[in-house]
């Protein structure tokens, strides 16, 4: 009989780290991916249903903008309308202004040719500075009040 010596086998050194989660997280993401494409494709009802609701929000996100930029042109539409109307009440305000003005011009000048026409200048400077023709002006009482 032979005799065999056993000779030490070495083992493989294997460390003692955990694997990183980062990269187990993202491997798994991929899979995921491929996997819901892949079950995509094997579901057309799915498939359909997912492709008509993104193009229902396109379609409602689209059509909520273009709302908008109508609204926005209608309520500058009706600024710009009533922007004109304001004008236009300005411009006819102005006008009767101008026509009462020149009115009581015209009044204040016949008033004043028939006050010289009766010699009654006197009196009507007394009324206007409020003190009857024939007494005298008003004195300045204690404090500065007439009487």
């Amino acid at each position: 009989m032979t005799a065999t010596t056993a000779e030490p086998t070495q083992m493989a050194h294997t460390s003692d780290s955990r694997p990183d989660p980062a990269a187990a997280v993202e491997e798994a993401s991929a899979g995921s991916w491929v996997r819901r494409w892949a079950v995509l494709g094997d579901n057309s009802l799915q498939t359909l249903m997912t492709t008509v609701a993104v193009a229902l929000l396109i379609f409602v996100l689209t059509d909520n903008r273009s709302r908008v930029d109508r609204l926005e042109d209608a309520m500058n539409a009706r600024f710009t309308e009533q922007d004109a109307r304001i004008d236009g009440l300005d411009r006819r305000l102005t006008a009767r202004i101008d026509g009462l003005d020149a009115k009581i011009d015209e009044i204040n000048l016949k008033l004043t040719a028939l006050i010289a026409a009766l010699n009654m200048t006197g009196e009507v400077e007394a009324a206007v500075e409020g003190r009857l023709l024939g007494s005298e002006p008003p004195e300045d009482g204690p404090g500065g009040t007439p009487g």
